[in-house]
Formats: C-alpha cells, structure tokens, sequence
C-alpha cells in the first residue's frame, strides 16, 4: 500500500475519487500540450513524406537530363541465332557483318568400364590441365569409384561420373567450363580415356581472314567487345549475321514516363496531406508546390512550345499524363528538339523546383517541427514534475484531515463513554438513596 493511501473511512468521502479528480482538471494544461506534440509529428511525418516524394521527383528528372538518357541504343540480329545488346559505345546507325565459325563446346572425355580401372593404386593418377600443370591424384583403390572421388574432390574443373549405358558401365570425365582453357588429359589409367567432344572456343571471322579480315575466338559463345559497342551469344554456325545499332526510343519513353509518374506521385502526396480534414489542410505553401509543378507543364518549354507535343500533358484531375506513341512520333521526326524541350526544358525545371522545394520549404518545415516537438517534449516533462508535486501535497492534505478526523472521532468516542459512565454512576447512587 502507498504511504498516501486514502481508505476516507474517517470521513466518509471517497478522497482517492476526489484526488484523481481533481489532477484530471490540472493536468488539462498537460493534456493540451500532448495533443498539440501529436499533431506537430503528424504535420513532420507529413513533410519527411513529401520531401522524399520530392527526392524521388529530382532524381527522374536529372536522369532525363543526362545525355546518355538520349543516347540509348539497341541491337538487332538479321539471324536468330545471334542474340546481342548495346553497349555505352554502340553508335546509332552503325552495323556489322560476320560469320560465326564454331560454337564453344567443353570437353568430354569417356572410359568404358570392366573392373578395375588403375592396376597400381598406389601409384595414383595425374591430370594435366589446360596452362599445361599437372595434378597428382592418389587413390584409395582401383575401382572407377575411387577415380571418381578422386577428381572430384581435387577441384581442378573436371567432373568424373560412373555412367550406365547400354553398353555397359562408362567412366567420363567432364570439363566444366567451355573453351580450350577448360581442356585436359588424364594418365595413370589402365586405359587412355577417349576424348569424344573436343574443348573447343567459339569463333567468328569478320570478313576473309586470308585478305585482310580477321578472327575472334572466344572461350564461351558470349562475345563481349569483339565488335565496338556490341556484346552477343551465338547459337549455331551461320554465315552473313548482320548486327545492326539503332536509336532505343523506348528506352527514352521509360525516363519520360518515370519522371511523369514521380510528379503524379508529389502531387498526389501533396493532395492527401493538404485535403479537406488532412493534417495539413489549405497549407499554403504546400499547395504553392502543387501550383508550381502544373504550372511548369502548362508553360511550356523554353521556346514556347507545348510539351504535349511530346507526349507530356495536363489532365482535368490536376496530374501528368504521357502519352508514349505522341513521344515516338516526336522524337522519330525530331530527336533533337524533342530532346531539347524534355531535357533541356522540362527536366531542367523539374529538378530546379525539386531541388528548390526540398531545400527552401520542406526542410525549414522539417526543421522548425523538431525544434515544437523538443519544446513541447520539455514543456510535457516539467508538467509531470509538477502534477506529481501537487497530487503528492493533495494526498499529504487529505491524509491529514482523515487523521484528524480519526482523533476528533476517538476523543468524541471517550467522551460519550465517559458521559455514560458519569449518568449510569448518579442513577445507581439516586436509587440507593
């Protein structure tokens, strides 16, 4: 029980009642400011929610600045064997014609099993890798398991495996890497395996190597960098593949649109914090960045001109739309203005406004929020102090009337048996008489 525990038994008043009652009343103050501490987090959770909304906006619309957005290429294949990509190089417009020779393969080697495979065990085996260095590999016995284990465990690129075919049981040994770096040779065998695929490189020539034309080989069939800007795999022999390097307009369109849907996902932002009955509602500043973006849009670019011409317009509902086939027709008839109006106008001003924002408005909103939130977090503290003093001198207060009580009540007691006492006594002496 606490030291200022209240049974009101003296006086018959409910004080424990009363005491909370009455710190409900004071603690108003306190209360008021911890409805205004929540609303300050909720206007700072509303902010940090558009700041990295405009964080995200900035960051699609730089990317739609950077020439490299504009210079995005693609390849295409005249064979569907050959599959390839562009590189950071690759030139629009620019094409290249080869023949692909061979296709890389890895070696395959196999050993027909009767018994045992090594007479001498002890012996052990020795593996030669492709550079030429030889592996010695001990054996528990002469069994083609043992030589299985054996290369398996020695990591040296080879897989063995105790095949059974229909001939009977085949020890092979695998290469697990193509090309003629992956090739090996293996003694010690009672037999020589037999080499039934050849560690090969794949290899294409580009024109008539014996007049001037040239080879390249390649230990998988990816050729990376053997044409300027090119990366491709080929898939089958084949003679007169064209690689052909265009202008990748879609990959263009991707930017266009991400840096349309980062500006619908501000306005949107901004739309739900500053609504009717939002934390945020009617906030002037806020809903100036709403004005600021639509109004970016609305005017244009640089030389007047309507974005929508190149696919970026304003709806009835106060957001961006783009229209991907207006951007291809655009840019196919002029890729340099269409270039110079979305990068050069509306990216631009995009990120001046992002950046802008970020830094003029949400930041100080941001940062003058913490410092009402410490404040009202001191303010909040000292209260409990405070509270907690006066319920301490409130139970103290009526801790002492119930003492009081308690005393008048004993005294009131003594004195009424006294009285008794006293009548009682002269009633006895009146009757003896």
């Amino acid at each position: 029980m606490s030291a200022f525990s209240i049974s009101g038994l003296s006086s018959g008043i409910d004080t424990t009642s009363l005491i909370s009652q009455l710190m409900t009343v004071a603690a108003q103050p306190q209360t008021a400011l911890k409805t205004q501490l929540t609303n300050e987090q909720n206007d700072i959770t509303d902010y940090k929610a558009i700041n990295a909304k405009l964080t995200a906006f900035q960051a699609a619309a730089d990317a739609l600045k950077q020439a490299s957005a504009w210079s995005a290429t693609k390849a295409s294949s005249s064979n569907p064997a050959v599959v390839a990509s562009t590189t950071s190089s690759a030139i629009a417009g620019s094409s290249s014609t080869f023949d692909v020779l061979r296709l890389a393969s890895a070696q395959i080697s196999t050993l027909a099993v009767t018994g045992t495979v090594v007479a001498n065990p002890p012996a052990g085996i020795d593996v030669t890798d492709g550079s030429g260095t030889v592996h010695h590999l001990t054996l528990t016995d002469g069994s083609a398991n043992a030589v299985v284990t054996a290369v398996n465990n020695a990591s040296l690129g080879i897989r063995a495996a105790l095949v059974n075919t229909d001939s009977g049981q085949v020890l092979q040994f695998t290469a697990t890497a193509t090309g003629t770096a992956g090739s090996f040779s293996i003694s010690g065998l009672d037999n020589p395996p037999q080499t039934v695929v050849a560690a090969q490189n794949a290899q294409i020539a580009v024109g008539n190597p014996a007049a001037g034309g040239y080879t390249v080989s390649s230990s998988t069939n990816t050729f990376n960098n053997a044409i300027p800007g090119l990366t491709f795999s080929v898939g089958a022999v084949a003679s007169g593949v064209t690689l052909s390097v265009s202008s990748d307009a879609s990959a263009i369109s991707t930017k266009v649109q991400a840096l349309v849907s980062a500006a619908n996902d501000v306005l949107s932002e901004l739309a739900n914090d500053t609504g009717k009955g939002a934390a945020l509602e009617g906030n002037y500043q806020l809903n100036s960045i709403t004005q600021a973006v639509l109004n970016t849009v609305s005017h244009g670019d640089a030389s007047g001109h309507s974005f929508a011409a190149a696919g970026v317009q304003l709806t009835s509902t106060g957001q961006l739309k783009f229209d991907a086939d207006a951007f291809a027709a655009a840019y196919t008839a002029d890729p340099t203005g269409t270039q110079t109006s979305l990068a050069g106008s509306l990216a631009t001003s995009m990120s001046n406004l992002a950046s802008n924002t970020a830094t003029s408005t949400i930041s100080p909103l941001i940062n003058s929020g913490n410092s009402q939130v410490a404040g009202l977090t001191k303010q909040i503290s000292d209260w409990d102090t405070r509270l907690a003093a006066q319920q301490t001198a409130l139970q103290q207060k009526y801790t002492a009337m119930e003492v009081a009580l308690q005393k008048l009540q004993s005294t009131s007691s003594w004195l009424t048996s006294a009285l008794n006492s006293a009548t009682n006594s002269s009633s006895s002496n009146s009757k003896s008489n």
